[in-house]
């Protein structure tokens, strides 16, 4: 879902918060940059801050002023020459989409902006994918926490080598960890090992009923639904 009209309504109000003039054909250029990484609407303010942080509106909207004083003054000239064809419209509301040719130091500097623009995107992008791999192996390391030393750290270094999409499927990979650690944990007790972590409670490793997520027993369950189905064909 597009949130390019929202984003463009913060855009605006942050303009006139700082008492400038963006013009329409800015606005929506970067609006359609921060649409493409903005997942989020309740992350729109904090990523039109970091824009104006990092490009300065005050000094794009001075280019903005810029462009329409010299559109203003090419139709000036213009009207001297044919005086029967002026027109007193405002440049911006005559043209709004920006059809007509830019100068050549404009265009240049909206060129350069776009690529600082697309940069800040980038790293906007990747800041949340770190963000998100911090947080699943903080997870990941409190279903580890009683687990065997040798066991946690196999299982953590296979974790920074995976690539998880899906919270969905992160979900079930946290399930499948949680039964695992309690089978490693059954067989360190069964095999007399039990010294590099203690079993859970007088029942050895298993987990009990209600120490079992709700993720990991929809696994356990359908796991048993498939055996059944197997078994029956």
């Amino acid at each position: 879902m597009s949130l390019k009209a929202k984003i463009i309504s913060k855009l605006k109000a942050k303009a006139t918060t700082l008492g400038v003039n963006l013009s329409n054909v800015r606005i929506n250029g970067l609006a359609d940059k921060l649409d493409a990484v903005i997942t989020n609407e309740d992350d729109i303010d904090g990523e039109v801050d970091k824009l104006d942080q990092v490009l300065g509106f005050k000094e794009l909207a001075a280019l903005d002023d810029a462009k329409r004083n010299a559109d203003k003054k090419a139709a000036e000239e213009e009207d001297k020459k044919d005086p029967e064809k002026k027109d007193t419209v405002d440049p911006e509301k005559k043209d709004p989409e920006g059809k007509d040719e830019a100068p050549s130091w404009f265009k240049a500097h909206v060129e350069s902006q776009n690529k600082v623009i697309e940069t800040l995107a980038a790293t906007v992008t990747n800041l949340q994918k770190g963000n998100t791999a911090q947080s699943r192996r903080q997870q990941l390391e409190a279903k580890l926490e009683n687990a065997p030393e040798k066991f946690k750290a196999r299982t953590l270094r296979d974790f920074d080598r995976l690539k998880i999409d899906s919270d969905d499927d992160f979900t079930n990979y946290l399930a499948d960890v949680e039964q695992d650690v309690a089978d490693e944990i059954q067989a360190q007790s069964d095999a007399g090992l039990g010294n590099d972590s203690p079993p859970r409670g007088g029942g050895g490793g298993r987990l009990k009923d209600d120490e079992v997520s709700p993720e990991m027993k929809a696994i356990v369950e359908q796991r048993k639904a498939d055996a059944v189905a197997k078994a029956g064909a």
